[in-house]
């Protein structure tokens, strides 16, 4: 019988002394979950006398009212999948904002939010 070799790969462990976890904190999560549609109501309640959280969360209610605003566009043929693709991007980069500890408006929406 032919045996399969496969190649030996060295994990080494990870250095987890590059992270740098002090920055993850409370503010850190309720930023991200200002992007996650709905879930802007628990940073809206508990994030009120953060102005880094607050900026998010303004960030996050106008990219849930698009989002909205937008879901009643399915009766166009193409128009669904560009903007589904559109919202993912702003998620990503919002997230991506709070997690580097930018105060970045959103790319088209996040004039609207100031």
């Amino acid at each position: 019988m032919n045996k399969i070799l496969s190649p030996k790969i060295n994990l080494k462990s990870m250095d987890w002394s590059k992270w740098n976890f002090r920055k993850f904190n409370m503010m850190t999560i309720l930023g991200i979950l200002s992007y996650l549609n709905i879930l802007v109501i628990i940073p809206a309640l508990f994030g009120r006398k953060s102005p880094f959280v607050q900026f998010h969360v303004r960030q996050g209610i106008a990219l849930l009212i698009v989002t909205v605003i937008f879901s009643f566009s399915f009766y166009v043929p193409i128009l669904p999948i560009l903007l589904a693709l559109f919202i993912v991007i702003c998620i990503i980069i919002g997230i991506i904002n709070v997690l580097t500890g930018r105060e970045r408006p959103l790319p088209i929406i996040g004039k609207w939010a100031k």
